[in-house]
């Protein structure tokens, strides 16, 4: 009986493998590999896991298009951020100074700071935001599908993802590109009946640097 468990167990995690892992070869000097997934829990897992170490990177600059027109710029700066938003002509900065969160807003009629953890999320990873839904997506009524493919070799690495996320209502899908282990490149579409919107964002790493705004001639905004 002991032996059956343990070869219960080792099927098991066996075929939980093999549900996100289509193949995995090594031809010559170049290891390629393809997983997918067709349900919320191993999409999930598959979008976080290309995204971990982007999501997780503390200086960059992301530009994002929408349909062509420019949606924002944001620059993360290690803890401070600032997203400008050049249709409406807002500025947004987050950013910890004294031990105390900031959030702070100019432009579109506005000019004022908060602060709190809470508000600093305003203005925190404005991308990751954009195409990370999932806390927000039900678990019936969507069908989901993800595959990711990557290569490597003497030491350097890419992968692409494919995502999409359908219903009668609507579609997301997401396509991205990474090299060694960073997303560079980012497409995202959107439909919502008949409108459809395309968000496409560019990742630039290494040089960012983030200026601080003067909260002193500001209102502060209180809850």
């Amino acid at each position: 009986m002991k032996h059956t468990k343990v070869l219960l167990a080792i099927l098991l995690a066996v075929v939980m493998v093999c549900a996100l892992c289509a193949c995995g070869v090594e031809l010559g000097g170049e290891e390629t590999w393809t997983y997918s997934a067709e349900d919320k829990e191993g999409t999930d897992e598959l979008f976080h896991n290309f995204f971990e170490e982007t999501f997780a990177a503390t200086n960059l600059v992301v530009t994002a298009d929408a349909n062509g027109e420019s949606m924002f710029t944001e620059t993360i700066d290690g803890t401070s951020e600032f997203v400008d938003y050049p249709v409406s002509g807002a500025k947004t900065w987050s950013f910890i100074k004294d031990g105390e969160y900031i959030y702070a807003l100019t432009g579109d009629g506005s000019n004022y700071y908060m602060v709190g953890e809470e508000y600093y999320g305003y203005g925190h990873l404005v991308y990751k935001n954009t195409i990370d839904l999932f806390e927000m997506l039900p678990e019936e009524g969507l069908t989901f599908a993800c595959e990711v493919s990557g290569s490597a070799e003497n030491g350097k690495s890419s992968e692409k993802l494919t995502m999409s996320i359908e219903n009668d209502e609507g579609t997301i899908k997401i396509d991205a590109e990474k090299e060694d282990g960073l997303v560079r490149t980012i497409t995202m579409f959107r439909r919502e009946g008949e409108n459809e919107t395309t968000i496409t964002m560019t990742l630039a790493y290494g040089a960012a640097a983030v200026e601080l705004p003067d909260i002193s001639g500001m209102s502060k905004v209180e809850y």
